[in-house]
């Protein structure tokens, strides 16, 4: 009754169906085993704040501050900009707007 874990399918688990075990088999994953062993690529450490001004480009990292204004940008794509400030630097971050945006009141 009992098979290991390279001879079960994932479809063995509840909720994945025929749809989800498509998608799982263009990983190369198909056994419980597969799964357990799909590890990813990278760790990010989140639970260390970098400070605003220490960052260079091209790093990678978790940043914490005030935000000191926020625009829509008109142009070929709508973009919400925001200017956020530690006791350290201040960042512009840019974010795309696809979906219409929302007043609420």
């Amino acid at each position: 009754m009992t098979q290991g874990l390279a001879t079960q399918p994932v479809t063995s688990l509840k909720g994945v169906g025929a749809a989800l075990q498509e998608k799982l088999a263009k990983l190369d994953i198909l056994t419980l085993q597969d799964l357990l062993f799909h590890l990813p690529m990278r760790y990010q450490n989140r639970t260390r704040i970098m400070p605003i001004g220490s960052l260079r480009p091209g790093d990678e990292g978790v940043i914490e501050g005030d935000i000191k204004g926020a625009d829509i940008v008109m142009g070929r794509r709508r973009s919400l900009v925001c200017r956020l400030q530690d006791g350290t630097g201040t960042i512009t971050l840019r974010f795309s707007i696809s979906a219409p945006l929302r007043r609420t009141t």
